[in-house]
């Protein structure tokens, strides 16, 4: 199951929540008001490393 980043205007929270498909509104776990799916910083960023566009992170290899 992928992992959806989602943010609700009400409570201003980020959360993420793990998805059978692609919802586009989910409720908030602080407020239970409905949250909208936002672009992960993570899945936005592209390195100039020439290996696929992945960022590399801190985790060595």
């Amino acid at each position: 199951m992928p992992l959806y980043e989602f943010f609700c205007p009400q409570c201003q929270k980020k959360f993420e929540e793990l998805c059978r498909t692609s919802q586009e509104s989910v409720p908030c776990p602080q407020c239970a008001a409905e949250s909208k799916k936002v672009l992960s910083a993570f899945r936005s960023r592209r390195s100039g490393s020439g290996e696929g566009g992945l960022a590399s992170g801190g985790c060595g290899g």
